[in-house]
Parts: structure tokens; sequence; C-alpha cells
């Protein structure tokens, strides 16, 4: 799609020799900094132009290190749009106040940067927003791209078509000239949106005239009119409450109305995203490896035959045209300006075949006006004038192709991403419509891309193994606390990823659950994984004191000191204490624990009937002490109160009082139950018999 390269393409048509800012020496950056000037002139000189790029950071942070040498590289190619400022905050003569409009009511707030880097854009004279996209070159070139041209002309349904079909959804604006005030209202809300959207997953378009009544298909279209496509097909149609269109009305209303549709979205690629879907539908998440230095991204391994043949023929367009720039340079050729004509958009129709883009019949003054959005391009057409003689005309748009190189990447673009996304989800549609599920029920599949290997520490929590796979498939179904993997033996391909949603729909695909490795036993308490702590509580032949953690909760280490002092004093062959990682395993619903850290006790006789330490009560050794003895059997108790006695260093002698006191007490009661429970008496003499023999034994401990 170069709906945008041919609408710059047809200035070509009146263009001549352009004056056009010379690009700096090689080597040089064209960044006025502070402390070599001062913050009040870097901003009074970021205000003379039409766009201009802050970028604020700290010296000592290598987050905000590494974007500078991004920053660098951006403003030694953009530096004809822009003015490009950098200001070290650290530094003392560096004043950063002001930078951020402070938080109503904060006092002191003085609107300084809330993170380092931040990079500040001022659009013309009123609009200023904030960089919230990734710090990489090609993120960032492309964002520059969309400040450029924020607003898509589409002049057919056709061509709003294909914008659809790489976005998560599309904002019309019908106008009758690009004169209208509307029109100004409308860009400023388009570059307004960027902030918000720095991809461009939401696009912005626009067309006049008649050919603009015609966009909806509706009869007696009326005209100004805004409109929002949703990823549904929804229609939702902008209602102002006055006669102008405002910028702020417009961004609300649009935040407002794909609010509602955010669900079935696709242009979101973080586990964030898994996360929200799969609270309402089950999702199929796709890891692909895109970000790999030593071997080529799995982007072209999951794109259509469409998307890949596109991606192949810009790969290989950028590679020639990085080719030419080497070889100019090489033969120390005179500079020419940026803007050249790409040559595989030329036809030979018409008498002027040869000199110029056949689109004569456009209409030079939307033209005109659409171009008018900043000051730079403003001035290419002020100072263009069509030429009769190709060979004396400049290669107009080498800025275009340039730009579109400079945000080239083997992994592809959002909008690609998002037209991927698409095509899986139409396939899991169609064979949810075929499955034996039951239509009432909403079980179709929300789709989420991500990168694995920016990721991998969330692949590694799901418990799904990397290994060397390029695309990993997996679907969260959350109603049926369900993980499912698709193997892959062989490479990816999409009669494999069909097979895999049959079988999900046909519930025929086995579970995954994380299963930590076993790690090393400490003296006297054990790790156990989720399938040994699931065996040990089947088999019951002990009690169970298990203590779930999480090794990012701090609070963790508060009830783990008490722990392990606890089963240094009470571990046994009958009651073991056992450490449980809740964060690298996973539990059936009736064991997960909302709370983490906890401690429970699965008794020996009757391990259902597990008892949580409560929350209210204060974490230190006695009151865990207290807790586990509690929920021991009277036999337990007095073993277990013994062996702590032994393994005492101090106050073994209080240890053991306590120990008689308590045997003396089971006694007591036991006796009572001799005189209730007639048929239960052999049963309670056993046990008599037992305290006796326990009692000997403290007795033959304090003589000692």
């Amino acid at each position: 799609m170069q709906i945008l390269a041919s609408l710059v393409l047809l200035v070509g048509c009146f263009c001549g020799q352009l004056g056009a800012t010379p690009a700096s020496a090689e080597g040089h950056t064209p960044i006025s900094e502070c402390p070599e000037r001062s913050v009040p002139q870097i901003r009074a000189e970021a205000a003379e132009f039409e766009i201009s790029l802050i970028f604020y950071y700290v010296s000592w942070a290598s987050e905000a290190r590494q974007a500078r040498l991004v920053f660098n590289g951006l403003a030694h190619y953009y530096q004809e749009y822009a003015y490009f400022g950098a200001i070290d905050c650290w530094h003392l003569q560096c004043n950063c106040s002001r930078t951020l409009m402070p938080a109503p009511g904060v006092v002191g707030a003085g609107g300084y940067p809330d993170k380092w880097p931040t990079l500040i854009v001022r659009y013309g004279q009123r609009q200023m927003l904030q960089y919230q996209g990734a710090w990489n070159f090609e993120d960032l070139a492309r964002f520059v791209n969309y400040l450029v041209q924020p607003i898509d002309l589409a002049h057919s349904s056709q061509e709003l078509g294909t914008i659809r079909k790489h976005s998560d959804a599309v904002v019309l604006g019908l106008l009758n000239s690009p004169d209208d005030r509307e029109y100004k209202r409308y860009l400023a809300a388009a570059v307004r949106w960027l902030e918000l959207d720095p991809e461009r997953n939401i696009r912005f378009t626009i067309n006049f005239g008649s050919s603009a009544k015609r966009m909806l298909k509706v009869p007696e279209t009326a005209l100004p009119q805004l409109v929002v496509i949703d990823s549904r097909n929804g229609v939702h149609t902008f209602n102002s409450s006055t006669s102008e269109w405002k910028t702020m009305d417009i961004l609300r209303w649009v935040r407002h109305t794909l609010k509602n549709t955010s669900l079935f979205s696709n242009g979101y690629g973080t586990p964030a995203t898994i996360a929200m879907k799969a609270r309402h539908v089950p999702v199929l998440a796709m890891a692909v490896r895109m970000n790999q230095h030593h071997h080529s991204s799995a982007m072209p391994l999951v794109m259509g035959e469409e998307m890949a043949q596109t991606q192949r023929k810009q790969s290989e367009g950028c590679a020639e045209y990085w080719s030419r720039q080497e070889e100019q340079r090489t033969e120390e050729l005179p500079s020419v300006s940026l803007l050249q004509m790409p040559r595989e958009l030329w036809e030979e129709t018409g008498p002027q075949a040869s000199h110029c883009y056949p689109a004569w019949g456009r209409n030079r003054a939307i033209l005109a006006n659409y171009y008018r959005i900043n000051r730079y391009l403003n001035h290419l057409w002020t100072l263009s004038t069509h030429q009769t003689e190709m060979s004396n005309m400049p290669h107009l748009l080498a800025l275009h192709s340039r730009n579109l190189c400079l945000a080239h990447s083997q992994h592809g673009t959002p909008a690609m991403k998002i037209g991927i996304a698409k095509m899986v989800t139409k396939y899991g549609q169609l064979i949810w419509q075929h499955s034996a599920e039951n239509a009432a029920h909403n079980r179709s599949l929300a789709v989420v891309l991500f990168d694995s290997v920016r990721y991998r520490d969330y692949l590694h929590q799901l418990g799904i193994q990397q290994q060397h796979q390029q695309v990993q498939v997996f679907i969260v179904d959350a109603a049926e606390e369900s993980l499912y993997a698709m193997p892959q033996q062989h490479q990816f391909s999409y009669v494999a990823l069909k097979d895999f949603i049959r079988q999900f729909y046909a519930r025929t695909l086995p579970r995954i659950h994380r299963n930590a490795a076993p790690s090393n036993d400490s003296a006297f308490s054990r790790t156990y994984n989720r399938q040994m702590l699931l065996q040990a509580l089947q088999r019951a032949n002990a009690t169970h004191v298990v203590f779930m953690h999480r090794p990012d909760c701090a609070l963790s280490a508060v009830l783990s000191q008490a722990f392990l002092q606890v089963s240094a004093l009470l571990s046994s062959q009958e009651v073991q204490f056992v450490r449980f990682d809740g964060q690298a395993n996973d539990l059936p619903w009736e064991l997960a624990m909302s709370v983490t850290p906890s401690l429970i006790v699965f008794p020996r006789t009757k391990p259902t009937e597990s008892v949580v330490f409560p929350r209210d009560v204060r974490i230190d050794v006695q009151s865990v002490f207290a807790f586990v003895i509690a929920q021991l059997e009277p036999e337990q108790q007095l073993r277990s109160v013994l062996t702590s006695c032994r393994r005492r260093v101090r106050n073994v002698r209080s240890c053991l009082d306590f120990a008689r006191n308590l045997v003396l007490q089971h006694v007591s009661q036991y006796l009572k139950y001799w005189e209730i429970y007639r048929r239960e008496r052999e049963a309670i003499l056993s046990h008599l018999k037992e305290f006796n023999e326990l009692h000997m034994s403290i007795e033959s401990s304090i003589r000692l």
C-alpha cells in the first residue's frame, strides 16, 4: 500500500530544483545541547520550527545513554524536517523544570520529566506531546515519519479498505475542502493521538469533496463528517455539541468509542495484552523471534504469501537504495536533494509519461493544502515548478524512499503484525463456527503477537520451553484455567496452526502446567515442585507444613525466617516441612493461594482439611511454632515438642516442663473420653499407653 507515496509523488509533477537545507557534514550531529547552550535558548530556538524534538536525559543512566545514541542517528537523517535539542538534566546549568505540564493540585511539581529518557515533541505553536514508544531506531524513525505525515489521504473505498486491513481501527474525516477550519482541528487531533498510539495502530484518514460523499456509500451524506470504523466493521459517527469541531472533543470521542472495542484490537503485542483479553475470551498467542542479532527474524514464517512478498520487495528495494547511496559517497558525487522519485512508481501513460506521475486528474489545490501540514513540505511545494526535461529534475522522493528504509526492519512493521493477527483471527473464527462448540457462548480466539526474545522471561514463567524454536504458539484459556502449547518438532506452518486450533475446539489438547526442576533440600526442609507436592499429599504418610512463596515477593523473606527456625525444631519423619515456589509451579485451583506468602498445614490423617496461618497474627517464631503444634494430633504434638527440646541449646528444662504439662493435659482429656465413650475404650486405652511411654521419656530427659 503506497497511498501516501502516491500523494507525495504527485508533487513531482510540479517540482523543479528545490532549495532544501543542505545536509550536515558526515559525522556531525546537528543537535543543540545543554550545557553548551542554556535551556531557555534551546526552547526559544525550537519554537521557531514547525517540528522540534527535545531530548531530556541524565548522563548516569545507561538506558538514557543508549537512547542518546539512537537520538543522534535520528538527528543525522531527519535534520531537514525538525529542530533537534538535547538537555542533560543532571548538569547544574540545565534546569529541566516546565518540561511537562505540572499535575493539577501538586505543589512544587515543576513539570520535571518523570522518567529518563524523555522525548518532547513540539508541533507548531500549540501542540506538545511526549514520545511513549520503544527506544530503538526503527520505531523512533517510524514515529517521526508519522509526525511528518500524520494523515492518510484515501481517494476511494478500495484504498480505505487497504488501510483498514493493516490497522485496528480507522478514523475517517470527510470534508468539503482542506481550507475548512475542521481540517486543521482534525489534523491537530491526529498529531496529538500519536502520544497515545506511537505505533499508529489507529489510522487517521481523510477525503474531500464529492469523492468524500461516496466513501461510506450512504446517500445524501452531509459534510463535514467524522466517523470511526472499528475492527468489527462498526461505524460510529461523531456528533459535536457545537457547530465547530474541537481537537480535544475529537480525541475524547475517539478514545471513548474505541474503549469498548479494545478487546478486539490486534496491534499491541505484550503479555499485558494477553492478560487483558484472557479475562473475556481464550487467547492464541504467537511468540515470534524478532530481535535476534545472530539469526534472521522469524517474522517471514508467520506472514502470508502476500505480506511476505511485500516485505521481501521492500527489503530488496532498501538494500538497493543504500547501495546506491554508498556508491555516490564513494564516487564523491555532488550531493542532491533528498527528495527523489521512486522509479517503479512511474508509468508510461499519456503524452507526458516520461516526465510526470500519471495523476494529472487530481485536484492540485487539494494536494497543495494537504501538504501544508508543516513548513518544510510547504517550503518544497512553494519552490517547486514543473520541468519538461526529466534529466534536469532532481529525484523528488528520495525523502520518502529513504524514510521508509530507515523505519524498515526484518521483523515487520506494526501494521504488518496487525495484518497477521487479523488473518489468524479469521482462521480461528471459521474453525470455531464449524466446530461442535456451543454457539451461544463466545469461544472465538483473540490473537496476540509478541517478541519471544524480548519477553523470554514471560515464556519461562508460563513453563514454555524455548529451546531453538523460532515461533511458539500457545492458547491461554482462563475460563478453563488451562494453557495449551502447540508442538513444533518441525518448522512453523499454518497447516499445523489450523490443526492446533481444531484440536482446541475438539478439547483434545493436553494441558501444560508449570513444574520447576527440583532443587537441593536443606537439612530440615525440602523443596518441592508441582508434581512432588501433589504426590506427597496423595500419599499422606506425614503431616506436611507447606510454605508457599514467590521470589519476587519481599514479604516472603519475613515468613521464611520463622519457617526455617521452626523447621529446625520440629522437622521429623512424621512432620515434614516443604518450601514451594508459587511463581515457578502451577497448582489446581483448590490448592492455589490468592495471597503470598502463605503457610499451610496438611494433617496426616485428613490432608483435605488443611489449615492456613491466619493473616491477622504476627509473624514470628513463637506464633508459627504454636500454629504448627496446634494442628498436630496429640501423639504428634508430644513427639514434636520432645524433639524440639532435644534440639535446643538454651531453655531445655523449661521446654521439657512444657512437654510434661502437655502430656498430663492429654491424659486428663482422654480419661474423660474413657468415661463418656464406652465403646471406644480400646482405642482410648492405646492412646493412654502411648502417653505413658512419652511421659516416661520426658521424665528420663528431665533427670538427665
